[in-house]
């Protein structure tokens, strides 16, 4: 409801004067903190004040929107977020434009006021009108008397009077709509051709002295890497499951029930109770002497769908008895059994074969499975147990032998996750976490642990090998593969570079890439704000807007080839004021214009009457940093 009110009191334009406004206070600051100001204020900004009342009412609902997101915070956590700052901004720069105001001689009538606060939805009954005892309510329920919600009021008027007569007529020259139209919507297309390594031919064997030369000349890329020693041990349930101890029965037990492993057997199945075993027993011996089972039904009063249960496993079967019956026949035939509610007939039409695997080919992934599942039981346990062993001093050697949990070591890993022994990945669980940790740590410090999903591993630093020069002999063959790399890149870009030279004589870009009998592409044309061309390069696009209708440049693109380039046309887009596709840019120039000159406007005026002024100890008491002060206390 206080939300309603504030809002109700202030236009658009003083919205986005507060948001705009809102850093500005801690741009320009308090220029004095003082205690001696009224007590019943927190600040003071040339004749205006800012009431302690007020800041408790809007720093409370600060709190409450931050409780919903985050749950309940202490004051000293919300002044770790600046809650308080971010209020007693909000309030000073609405008390800085109210002080213009009133200095500037704005203000409203008090009919007119009367009017404006009569007008607000909140305060209407039933029948549209102004309501007397709804607007005593509101008052009382947001904690405000009369004179001070039409004081509050007052100020909401001066302070909207006040930006829109600053704001008020506000709107970019036509230049400079017209500079943002052409920058946004100019169309351009390109030529291009690319050079690779066929332009430039094969490239000669070096020379052993050009190649020391390099080598002298580019030590650092040579240096050996930096490398650590890391251990770590790792709790898993994977790491605690002994298959071995896995008793057959429970693999037997797993293996049929779990359906992974293949379909179970399927049969089809029909089964007709009745009232008593003798005509149970006369229709079986007639479908064991040949007739036909429809014609049975019809002598028993039944029809196949009363009796047909369709392709079905023996889970399905309700009835013991009858499971047993179906399910125990050899091949398709029929049985009489005393079922749950009655005699019944049970005939088996058609037998589907179990499609499963062999115990013996899925035993071992089996026991695996059932030895991890009551591992995890064990890894709550025995988490505490490490982590009390290390915050008692252990390395992670004697943690591994204590509780037979797995250790690895690898003697020189990068930080790039490179075991430097075999030039691969080192075989480090969770590598890219643990090597990460590995080489945030000091050697001695306490292993630390890494967890992905139930695994976790404690990180321990052995040792470290700073990075040191590697002689030339022991890198030559890298050596050789940088020279033969840096002299393909000169080479290629002192051609792009040539190819350049020669658009500028004049010569055609068609002619030039025939040189290097390369091929011309030619672009759509396209503008800043388009969707990339297909085919056109992020790096490509954006020269094509570095200069005029026949710019031309070489460059690299993302992906790392060298093409040369020329901006074959230039098309300006047709300029009209009130077109409706200039409107986002002409309202985002107006606001821009707007906020600076607001900007300027209210920290000029703050630097007039000399700056804000605090009362800290009001500030910290009413967001609970401080103990209220009661007088006459003994």
């Amino acid at each position: 409801m206080l939300n309603a009110l504030r809002r109700g009191a202030k236009t658009s334009a003083a919205k986005i004067l507060i948001v705009v406004l809102a850093a500005s206070f801690a741009v320009f600051g308090a220029t004095t903190f003082v205690n001696q100001i009224d007590p019943s204020q927190v600040a003071e900004v040339g004749k205006t004040e800012v009431s302690a009342q007020e800041f408790a009412r809007l720093y409370r609902e600060y709190m409450g929107r931050m409780a919903q997101q985050i749950g309940p915070i202490s004051p000293q956590d919300a002044q770790t977020l600046g809650l308080p700052q971010q209020v007693l901004g909000t309030l000073l720069n609405e008390a800085i434009q109210v002080d213009a105001a009133r200095s500037l001689g704005v203000d409203l009538g008090d009919d007119a006021l009367a009017e404006r606060i009569r007008a607000e939805p909140v305060f209407m009954g039933a029948d549209g009108s102004f309501n007397r005892a709804r607007f005593d309510f509101v008052l009382q329920n947001n904690g405000y008397t009369e004179q001070d919600f039409i004081a509050l009021q007052r100020r909401a008027a001066q302070q909207e009077m006040f930006v829109n007569a600053v704001l008020g007529g506000v709107e970019a020259p036509t230049p400079y709509l017209r500079a943002f139209n052409r920058y946004q919507s100019q169309g351009r297309t390109l030529n291009w051709f690319e050079l690779n390594e066929d332009a430039i031919g094969p490239i000669p064997d070096p020379s052993d002295d050009e190649l020391r030369a390099y080598f002298d000349e580019n030590k650092d890329d040579f240096r050996a890497p930096e490398t650590r020693t890391v251990s770590a041990v790792t709790l898993s349930a994977a790491s605690l499951a002994d298959p071995d101890a896995v008793p057959a029965s429970d693999v037997e037990e797993a293996y049929e029930q779990d359906r992974r492993f293949g379909a179970v057997e399927r049969r089809v199945v029909q089964q007709v109770i009745l009232d008593d075993m003798a005509s149970a027993r006369e229709a079986a011996a007639a479908l064991e002497g040949g007739e036909d089972f429809t014609t049975v039904l019809e002598g028993l009063e039944r029809s196949f769908d009363d009796v047909d249960l369709g392709l079905v496993e023996r889970g399905d079967l309700i009835d013991p008895a009858v499971a047993a019956a179906a399910f125990g026949l050899d091949e398709p035939g029929v049985d009489v059994v005393e079922g749950r509610f009655g005699p019944v007939l049970v005939r088996v039409s058609a037998i589907r074969a179990a499609e499963r695997p062999p115990l013996s080919e899925v035993e071992a992934q089996i026991r695996e499975e059932i030895a991890t599942e009551e591992a995890r039981d064990q890894v709550d346990t025995l988490f505490d147990s490490v982590e009390d062993a290390v915050a008692g001093g252990a390395r992670v050697a004697e943690i591994a032998e204590r509780f037979g949990l797995p250790l690895t070591t690898v003697d020189a890993v990068t930080d790039q996750g490179i075991d430097t022994a075999t030039g691969a990945p080192a075989d480090l669980p969770n590598r890219a976490q643990v090597v990460n940790t590995a080489y945030t740590m000091e050697v001695g410090d306490d292993a630390i642990p890494v967890q992905d999903g139930g695994s976790t591993s404690w990180v321990q630093l052995d040792a470290v090998t700073p990075s040191a020069e590697r002689p030339y002999d022991d890198v030559v063959e890298d050596v050789i593969l940088a020279w033969v790399e840096n002299e393909r890149t000169g080479r290629v870009e002192r051609l792009a570079q040539e190819a350049v030279d020669a658009l500028g004589t004049g010569v055609t870009i068609e002619e030039v890439a025939g040189r290097y009998e390369a091929t011309v592409n030619e672009s759509v044309e396209f503008t800043r704000s388009d969707t990339r061309p297909e085919g056109i390069p992020a790096t490509l696009a954006r020269a094509a807007f570095e200069g005029p209708a026949g710019h031309k440049g070489t460059l690299v693109t993302d992906d790392g080839r060298r093409v040369v380039f020329e901006v074959a046309t230039v098309v300006d887009p047709v300029f009209f004021r009130a077109s409706a596709d200039l409107q986002p840019i002409r309202q985002t120039l107006n606001q821009g214009l707007a906020d600076t000159m607001l900007s300027d406007f209210v920290g000029a005026w703050q630097d007039e009457v000399g700056g804000v002024r605090q009362n800290v100890v009001v500030i910290e008491t009413l967001i609970g940093l401080r103990q209220p002060q009661h007088q006459g206390m003994p």
